[in-house]
């Protein structure tokens, strides 16, 4: 017989899971109550942050939801003055190692125990306790007296986007949209829609397009962000419990942004009647990323100039190409 669990089976792991991870958070996130206590918890977690991984979920040994709430519940148990850094550090470390079936429940877990008081109710869901909200704003106040100045201000707005209410459908709109747009693939609906209207200036289109787009969202999303190789807001080990986790990879810049202003550009060029709907659309994808935690307002401005003068650069030096070869 197999041992495989029901799907009823993993249904109730998984609120356990949740539950027992939630719980473990609360406690721990519940023993900072002083300024004193925050800035002690970033000690700690600075101390710890070099053991933690980035983004282990690529590990070959499969480990359970119930195996990770159990790791969590475990770094709770220890003495209070050192609890709040312990748990953090070891959710941060179980979401990194997290399998694509397992995240859903961490990231469940982490909003039930610290997502903002207006998203939780527009959800429907009970908020957090006071004493984990008054914890979360001791340690943003604590992280950003510690920040320079520049990153100061590009965490707060960052949290004042990404704490904006979260409907639930918004949520999935936003996220759908974002997908859509990743590497600029939406815009080749403009295109195929150009196809279908007068094929020769479609492909004219395209290829005017495609090439320089796909050039400048790849300079973006390799060179230039590993050689930034910034983290991402929730891959820094407080905001993964303020904010939230989301898949990892370097921050800086966006490259949602910048296929998206890429695209913007280069089409604008071709249908300038319609550059203020591309520019619409281009800015409503910024927004996206910070609106679902992905991004810093810095990545996304820097991600949005730097995808359009690529975008302008690489059609040069296409079209010059093309006037040598031909």
């Amino acid at each position: 017989m197999s041992s495989d669990p029901t799907p009823n089976q993993a249904a109730a792991d998984a609120a356990a899971a949740e539950q027992r991870v939630e719980g473990a958070l609360e406690r721990g996130l519940a023993e900072i109550k002083t300024p004193a206590a925050a800035d002690k918890a970033l000690d700690d977690l600075e101390r710890l942050a070099p053991a933690m991984p980035e983004d282990a979920s690529t590990n070959e040994t499969p480990v359970t939801a119930r195996e990770q709430a159990a790791a969590v519940a475990d770094a709770a148990a220890t003495p209070a003055k050192s609890r709040a850094a312990a748990v953090i550090a070891e959710t941060a470390v179980q979401v990194s190692a997290a399998s694509p079936q397992n995240r859903p429940v961490l990231d469940a877990a982490i909003a039930g125990a610290t997502g903002p008081t207006d998203a939780t109710a527009a959800h429907g869901e009970m908020p957090p306790p006071q004493k984990v909200l008054r914890a979360r704003r001791l340690l943003r106040r604590a992280l950003i007296r510690r920040l320079r100045p520049l990153d100061a201000i590009d965490s707060i707005v960052f949290l004042g986007i990404n704490h904006l209410p979260h409907p639930r459908r918004f949520d999935r709109l936003m996220s759908r949209f974002s997908w859509a747009m990743t590497g600029g693939v939406g815009w080749g609906v403009v295109i195929l829609i150009d196809l279908l209207i007068n094929r020769r200036r479609g492909w004219e289109t395209a290829r005017g397009v495609v090439p320089a787009l796909w050039l400048a969202t790849a300079t973006v999303e390799y060179p230039i962000k590993y050689f930034f190789r910034r983290r991402r807001p929730f891959l820094s080990i407080v905001r993964a419990i303020i904010v939230g986790r989301k898949p990892a990879s370097y921050s800086f810049p966006s490259g949602h942004s910048a296929a998206a202003f890429a695209g913007a550009t280069l089409l604008a060029r071709h249908y300038p009647r319609a550059a203020k709907v591309f520019f619409f659309v281009a800015a409503l994808v910024g927004f996206s990323r910070i609106y679902l935690g992905a991004h810093y307002p810095g990545d996304v401005v820097t991600g949005a100039v730097g995808g359009a003068m690529l975008a302008r650069t690489y059609r040069a030096i296409l079209r010059m190409l093309g006037r040598l070869i031909g």
